[in-house]
């Protein structure tokens, strides 16, 4: 045992009435554990107590816990049904020749998702999921350096998908207000990814610091890591919340019965999940800043984490997989008739219908093309069973390109 541990048990063990061979005893009286305890957190370094702790805890034949699985295990789910969706994305895509700037900021969220994955497997593998008083100081290091790692990675992942989000909305309402507001709201999440990115990569100066700052080697600069991902998250969930209710406004507008009203309310709202995966990650931090088993409490953190950032992928890749599966599987998930004809004559009128599937031919394909004009009716019409949604006269708006989901 540490010096300054053992001066600590030999300055609380007068008061107990356990003597010093007695371990049971010792163990037992939590009083003077807790007084040991506090002394040598104060008395020592974070490297000693840490090897005091892990000495007592075995002397007192404390059960081991581990959850190191936790985090892979989701990280592994959530990330194999984000590639799929992403990949459905890239099947449209390519399909219809078509690729807009939405397009490639789900793509890059994926590709900046995947260092984050990877990371959660490093992080078990050194330790991430155990009493940190079971850890050696360099596997502590590595945990702490992976864990910055799936931090500088989290940052333009989850700011990207909400940025592809906004590209829908772009894309379906074409009330000029509304963009503007959803410009605006794209502004915000730029500056906000921007820099958050640089912020994090500069936790501490130089940058390796980041990693040894926990045991008080650190001899750089760094700022407060708690308040920054408190400020984050906080920031994180207010703009999922006005993603939220943008498109509500518009939804309302339109000229359908109350059941296929609540029928795109859903789909627009289905994000939702993201939302309450920050704030339960929030709590978390708010729960586990100042543990002093950051390597086993903090795993749900660190799960809720990945998740957020997986499922905000499938989020905004979900137009397209769903009409990649209409085109598909059409007896299952409803024909795919609907279509979106581009024209560059303004005094064309155009409509557009979503739940529906291409009117193009895909790429590759030849045979017979059907033509199918989609007109838009201005009074509320009874709910008919079909589940094809049309939604506005966009004449006179210029849209990026089709988008049929």
């Amino acid at each position: 045992m540490p010096g300054c541990a053992a001066a600590c048990l030999g300055q609380f063990l007068p008061d107990s009435t356990c003597e010093a061979s007695d371990s049971k005893c010792v163990c037992a009286d939590t009083e003077l554990m807790l007084g040991v305890e506090g002394c040598t957190f104060s008395s020592c370094t974070v490297v000693e107590g840490l090897a005091a702790a892990n000495i007592t805890k075995t002397m007192c034949n404390e059960p081991v816990r581990d959850r190191s699985l936790v985090a892979p295990i989701a990280t592994a789910i959530s990330g194999f049904f984000a590639l799929l969706f992403i990949l459905s994305r890239v099947y449209v895509c390519y399909t219809l020749e078509e690729w807009a700037w939405q397009d490639y900021c789900a793509f890059v969220a994926m590709a900046s998702s995947i260092p984050m994955d990877v990371g959660e497997f490093f992080m078990m593998h050194y330790g991430m999921g155990k009493d940190v008083w079971t850890l050696e100081e360099e596997q502590i290091n590595e945990v702490v350096k992976w864990t910055w790692v799936t931090q500088v990675s989290y940052i333009p992942a989850i700011i990207l998908t909400k940025m592809a989000i906004i590209g829908i909305f772009l894309r379906v309402f074409p009330d000029e207000t509304f963009r503007k507001v959803c410009i605006g709201t794209l502004v915000h999440c730029g500056l906000f990814l921007v820099s958050t990115f640089v912020a994090t990569i500069l936790a501490c100066v130089p940058v390796s610091d980041a990693w040894i700052v926990w045991s008080g080697k650190a001899t750089g600069l760094c700022y407060n890591n708690t308040a920054y991902w408190w400020a984050h998250s906080a920031i994180n969930i207010s703009t999922d919340l006005w993603i939220l209710a943008l498109p509500i406004s518009q939804l309302l507008k339109l000229q359908l019965g109350l059941k296929k009203k609540i029928h795109l309310m859903l789909m627009f709202g289905v994000c939702i999940i993201i939302t309450v995966i920050s704030i339960i990650r929030f709590s978390g931090l708010l729960q586990y800043s100042f543990t002093t088993n950051p390597t086993y409490n903090n795993v749900m953190v660190a799960t809720y984490s990945v998740v957020e950032c997986n499922v905000s992928i499938m989020c905004c890749c979900m137009p397209a997989a769903l009409a990649l599966l209409r085109r598909t599987y059409p007896q299952i998930f409803g024909s795919a008739s609907g279509s979106y004809e581009r024209s560059d004559d303004p005094n064309k009128p155009r409509s557009l219908m979503i739940f529906g599937g291409s009117g193009r031919t895909p790429k590759g394909k030849r045979g017979i093309q059907k033509s199918v004009t989609n007109t838009v009716s201005y009074e509320t019409r009874p709910d008919d069973g079909s589940d094809q949604l049309e939604l506005m006269d966009v004449e006179g708006n210029r849209l990026d390109r089709k988008w049929n989901a």
